[in-house]
């Protein structure tokens, strides 16, 4: 049995269809056969349930944390979509929503040991340390995002944030290099540093072998774009604009996979909590198009 493919799906606003891309994306992937499983990362407000047709699981991550239970198996729940299971997080228990990073690696740690041939991370909004804690944790990652100015800003720096982040967790315990990496992000230092090449070149005369490192992590880590809520070409093209600034300033290896068109019905049935019904064609078109690129890019 082959490892899992762990895919992070995020994008720092809120709204733009994350755990709907994550539902659906699962839902194509399992009628192909592949094993799916589903983390609901937002832990102070997992909602992944109910797009995947479960009602509110009684137990989930807060358990696993609270050591209640022995492993992420002994949450997990079996979904209406065949061949898959899900883990959710917790909407009102509030010691979740900031755990420990040593809480985060444990569940990390623990989810290698579950059957499935991807395992789909579902991020909350935002880009704090535990949204981009599992951002980096992980080598594939799906951003999200419509074309409105502010989605793509936060997406922005939800990638920046995240890349920063895992930059500093590789080196944790070097804290002149992580003031060092921590200049990117410092609008305030005179002599920080404007695009992610600029920070590995200075690395590179101060600390030539971490720059090794650093270069090695960076080209690993891979992102795909999502847009949703498609209406037009111009919506795409901004997304295609926002891949090579992502390229350019951060050096993210990241590729456009695809988009979901703009449908009132089928943003109704989401609301409705019934998007996996698929009753959409021309939608249907759109996330089997998406899964197919994930697959081959990710080699299953």
């Amino acid at each position: 049995m082959s490892d899992p493919v762990f895919i992070s799906v995020g994008g720092g606003k809120g709204g733009v269809g994350k755990s709907t891309l994550t539902a659906n994306l699962g839902a194509v992937l399992a009628k192909k056969g592949f094993r799916i499983g589903f983390v609901d990362a937002d832990l102070a407000g997992a909602n992944l349930h109910s797009f995947v047709g479960v009602k509110r699981p009684k137990i989930g991550l807060h358990d696993f944390l609270a050591q209640r239970v022995n492993s992420l198996s002994q949450v997990a729940c079996a979904t209406q979509i065949p061949n898959s299971w899900l883990i959710s997080g917790a909407s009102d228990v509030f010691a979740l929503a900031n755990p420990k990073f040593a809480q985060k690696q444990r569940i990390i740690s623990h989810l290698k040991k579950m059957p499935a041939d991807f395992i789909f991370i579902d991020l909350g909004a935002g880009a704090g340390n535990t949204v981009v804690d599992f951002y980096a944790a992980f080598q594939h990652g799906i951003i999200v995002s419509d074309s409105l100015p502010t989605s793509i800003e936060n997406a922005y720096g939800y990638c920046k944030n995240g890349a920063i982040r895992g930059l500093c967790r590789i080196f944790g315990d070097n804290k002149e290099l992580i003031s060092h990496i921590a200049r990117l992000s410092d609008p305030s230092d005179k002599n920080g540093f404007s695009t992610m090449q600029d920070l590995v070149t200075a690395t590179v005369k101060l600390f030539p072998d971490k720059a090794v490192v650093m270069r090695e992590w960076l080209m690993v880590k891979k992102h795909y774009l999502v847009l949703n809520m498609v209406r037009d070409d111009e919506d795409i093209r901004i997304g295609k604009r926002f891949v090579e600034m992502v390229k350019k300033y951060l050096s993210l290896s990241i590729q456009y996979i695809g988009y979901i068109s703009y449908d009132a019905s089928f943003r109704d049935s989401v609301r409705k909590g019934s998007c996996l019904s698929m009753e959409n064609p021309r939608i249907e078109a759109c996330f089997e198009s998406i899964a197919n690129n994930l697959a081959v890019l990710t080699k299953r």
